[in-house]
C-alpha cells in the first residue's frame, strides 16, 4: 500500500450525481498532490454511488465506500475512521475548491504549535456562479486562539468558525480528544464538535477565498424548500450546547454571555421563519420543547448590556406567549408596509 499520505480529504456522496464529478476534479487538480480522496456514498439512488467507482479507477488516490443511508454525519465519521493521512479536511461533493487549496492551508499548518487552518469561501448556484453577499470570511487573519472564531459567530454571524468544510485538520485533534460527529443531526452536524476541536488551539486564518459552497434546491442545508426545514432545529441544539460549554470553561465568561444572546436572537429568527413558511402550527410542539432552555437564560439576558432595550423586552413578550408576540409583530409589519407602499 505504500506510506500513508500527508492529507485525507473525505467527501461524503448523497445524489450528488450532477455535480459530483466536476466537484473531484476540483480536488484531483490540487497542486498539492500528496492526498487521497475518500468518497463516501451514503446509500445514494441517483446513479452517485457507481460513478464514485468509475471515478476511483481512473485516480488510484480515491477510495470508495458504500454504506447505507445514515446521513451526512455518519458519512463524515466513516471516511474520519478509514483516513490514513496526518491531516484531514471536508469537501461536499457539489462543491468546488480552488486548486491552491490544500497546498495553502498544509503550508498553513507547518507554524509551531498550529494543528489547524482555515480559508475563506463564497457561495456559488447550481450553474457555478458566484451568489454576490454571500462569502464566508473573519475579521482578524493569522494564528488565533481558535475558540475565538466561535466568539465572532456569536457577535458578528460569521460562519467562518463552525464550519468543517474551509478547514485542514491534524487529524489527531479529533482521534486524541475522541470526538465524533454527532450522528443524530442532520443540520449543524459538521460544527456540533468543534468547539471540543478547538480547545486549547491555535487556528491559522487565512483570508483566501478558496471554496466555493454550491446552494441548490433539495439539498439539506439549501434554502430551496417552500416550508422551514423541521430538521434546522438540531442549529438550536447544537447553540444551547455551545452555551452550555462556555458557561463552565474558566475565563470565558464573554464567550457565554454573547452565546446567550445569539441563543436567543437564532431561536426568535427561526420562529419567525417557521410563520413566514407556513409550517411554524406544526413545529411547534419542537419549538417549545427548546423553550425551556430560552426561559432559563431570560434572566441573563435581561441583565446583559450586549441588549437593547427594545429587544429586551421583545425577550420578555416572546417567553411570556410566542405566538401572541408573533402575530402582533406581524400584524405591525404588514400595516407598515402598507402605509409605506401608500406614500
Amino acid at each position: 500500500m505504500g506510506s500513508p499520505p500527508k492529507i485525507s480529504i473525505v467527501s461524503t456522496v448523497y445524489n450528488t450525481g450532477p455535480f459530483l464529478e466536476q466537484a473531484v476534479r476540483s480536488i484531483l487538480a490540487q497542486t498539492f498532490s500528496d492526498f487521497e480522496l475518500l468518497l463516501i456514498d451514503d446509500g445514494s439512488s441517483d446513479g452517485s454511488g457507481p460513478l464514485c467507482d468509475v471515478l476511483a479507477a481512473q485516480d488510484g488516490r480515491i477510495r470508495v465506500f458504500h454504506q447505507p443511508n445514515g446521513g451526512p454525519a455518519s458519512a463524515r465519521n466513516k471516511g474520519l475512521d478509514n483516513a490514513r493521512g496526518a491531516y484531514i479536511g471536508f469537501v461536499d461533493s457539489d462543491d468546488l475548491i480552488e486548486p491552491t487549496m490544500y497546498e495553502v492551508l498544509y503550508r498553513a499548518v507547518q507554524l509551531p504549535g498550529v494543528r489547524l487552518a482555515a480559508c475563506s469561501g463564497d457561495c456559488i448556484d447550481e450553474a457555478g456562479q458566484t451568489i454576490a453577499g454571500r462569502q464566508v470570511a473573519i475579521r482578524q487573519h493569522g494564528v488565533r486562539d481558535a475558540e475565538e472564531l466561535l466568539l465572532e459567530t456569536f457577535q458578528t454571524g460569521s460562519y467562518y468558525g463552525p464550519l468543517s468544510w474551509n478547514k485542514l485538520f491534524d487529524i489527531r485533534l479529533f482521534r486524541e480528544k475522541g470526538i465524533h460527529y454527532d450522528e443524530t443531526m442532520l443540520f449543524g452536524d459538521d460544527a456540533s464538535v468543534l468547539h471540543r476541536v478547538f480547545e486549547g488551539e491555535q487556528c491559522n486564518c487565512l483570508p483566501d477565498v478558496l471554496y466555493h459552497y454550491r446552494t441548490r434546491a433539495g439539498q439539506i442545508t439549501g434554502t430551496g424548500t417552500a416550508t422551514f426545514p423541521p430538521r434546522k432545529l438540531d442549529d438550536l441544539r447544537m447553540y444551547w450546547d455551545w452555551l452550555q460549554y462556555f458557561a463552565i470553561r474558566p475565563g470565558r465568561e464573554d464567550y457565554r454571555r454573547w452565546a446567550t444572546v445569539w441563543y436567543w436572537r437564532v431561536f426568535y429568527q427561526f420562529w419567525c421563519q417557521a410563520g413566514a413558511a407556513g409550517n411554524l402550527p406544526e413545529l411547534k410542539p419542537k419549538f417549545l420543547a427548546h423553550k425551556k432552555h430560552l426561559d432559563a437564560v431570560l434572566p441573563n439576558l435581561l441583565r446583559s448590556d450586549l441588549l437593547p432595550a427594545g429587544e429586551k423586552l421583545r425577550a420578555v413578550l416572546f417567553c411570556a406567549n410566542p405566538t401572541v408576540l408573533y402575530t402582533a409583530a406581524t400584524g405591525w409589519g404588514r400595516l407598515a408596509a402598507k402605509k409605506r407602499k401608500g406614500n
